[in-house]
């Protein structure tokens, strides 16, 4: 028998540790289902609500009323300083200059080879002060920090994030803080107070319609959350958890990092390196083959990945394209009961493993996260595709999976992005 390997004081520090959010407590209390789901940020695990037990109540409050939920696991970097905006401008894809004091932009950082090391969002507080969100990104930001008067610091401990979406949001947020902000554009931002708790909103959110991020002091954050739960109960809004989170983002052909692509960078975790790992396929992707090619602007100047894009603009173009997919759920239920099972379809996001998408027999690209919309009636995904399969209404067959084993082909037919409109 082989003895277990003994854990040095090293490996200890490496190994990750289990936390919550500033607004687990209510979770705690709210969570009907008892289903958590665990978000990894570099060494951190959180646990956030997989599902409150309202999952189609949820989804379909994100497009008809209002929804509650917790991003607080987003890591939140702040750069300061004189070189802080030269700083990120050789790291982004986009043109930093382009940014007004108070706003909030889409962003891709890239490597050398133009492969896409993490998607996020960047918010400029100051003339010279701005925040990335998303993922961990330590080793990135210290190999190209030295020649820069810049100071990082990562302050993810010390916001709580909610997010506040949908058709109501902007009642909601009003009722909370007293105040108008109907007038308030996408993208932008101001300081308010909820429940007597400085705070600040952003007109940004992750699933295709109309709302808010209240970023809050840690110390503040149950007073915050109390107030919009209680603004929030005229208008039916929902606490939403991570399944339905899924459901939304697919519906709005939003991609998730380290799902819908493989991270490029050395902050990448270690799933996407482990080559017996569902990403063990190594999904990598430039900006254009997540839909985010548009963002790229090649006139700023140079910029890490610049290069490696241009060849890929002049040469044949990406490689493959982000799509929606629709699949025929009854095949599936066809292919169930042909190998005596019950039927089953999909109800919660499948994530993993990734499916092989087929023409004419010819491996045509894969699908990621797939997932049932209450709100489309069906079985919708996301996938990347070679481009002469990309065309709108194209039916393809996907290699369906079951008990990690194929056990048939499904027709999957390409839908234009995003599934429903989007109302930012």
């Amino acid at each position: 028998m082989e003895s277990m390997k003994e854990i040095s004081m090293t490996d200890t520090q490496s190994l990750p540790s289990l936390a919550g959010t500033p607004f687990t407590p209510r979770h705690a209390q709210l969570n009907r289902s008892s289903m958590w789901s665990d978000w990894m940020n570099g060494l951190t695990i959180f646990v956030r609500p997989a599902d409150f037990g309202n999952h189609e109540a949820a989804v379909t409050a994100m497009r008809q009323r209002a929804i509650l939920e917790d991003k607080s696991p987003l890591s939140k970097y702040f750069f300061t300083g004189p070189d802080a905006a030269a700083f990120l401008q050789q790291l982004i894809i986009r043109d930093i200059n382009t940014w007004d004091v108070g706003q909030s932009k889409y962003i891709v950082f890239c490597n050398e080879d133009g492969r896409v090391i993490i998607d996020g969002v960047l918010f400029r507080f100051t003339e010279d002060s701005y925040c990335y969100t998303s993922g961990p990104m330590d080793n990135w930001f210290e190999k190209h920090r030295k020649e820069f008067d810049v100071e990082i610091e990562d302050a993810s401990a010390d916001w709580g994030n909610l997010h506040v979406q949908g058709p109501a949001a902007f009642d909601i947020i009003a009722d909370a803080t007293g105040q108008d902000w109907s007038g308030m554009k996408f993208g932008r931002s101001a300081q308010t107070k909820i429940a007597g708790v400085g705070v600040w909103l952003w007109r940004v959110g992750f699933g295709g319609e109309r709302g808010f991020e209240v970023w809050v002091p840690t110390e503040g954050a149950l007073p915050v959350f109390d107030a919009l739960v209680e603004a929030g109960s005229p208008y039916g809004m929902e606490h939403f958890g991570d399944l339905s989170e899924d459901v939304c983002r697919i519906e709005a052909g939003l991609v998730l990092p380290v799902i819908d692509y493989t991270l490029a960078g050395p902050d990448a975790p270690n799933q996407d390196r482990d080559p017996t790992g569902p990403q063990s396929m190594q999904w990598l992707a430039t900006p254009s083959e997540i839909g985010a090619g548009r963002f790229i602007d090649f006139d700023k100047g140079d910029f890490i990945g610049r290069d490696a894009l241009i060849a890929e603009r002049d040469s044949t173009g990406p490689k493959s394209q982000l799509v929606g997919i629709e699949i025929n759920w009854q095949d599936i239920v066809a292919l169930q009961e042909k190998l005596g099972r019950p039927p089953r379809v999909p109800i919660r996001v499948q994530r993993f493993p990734l499916l092989e998408l087929r023409q004419d027999g010819t491996p045509a690209g894969h699908s990621g996260s797939i997932a049932w919309s209450d709100n489309l009636n069906g079985l919708i995904g996301l996938a990347r595709v070679a481009p002469q399969a990309a065309q709108p209404g194209t039916e393809l067959k996907l290699a369906w999976r079951e008990a990690d084993q194929e056990v048939g082909e499904v027709r999957a037919t390409i839908r234009a992005l995003p599934f429903i409109k989007k109302k930012n």
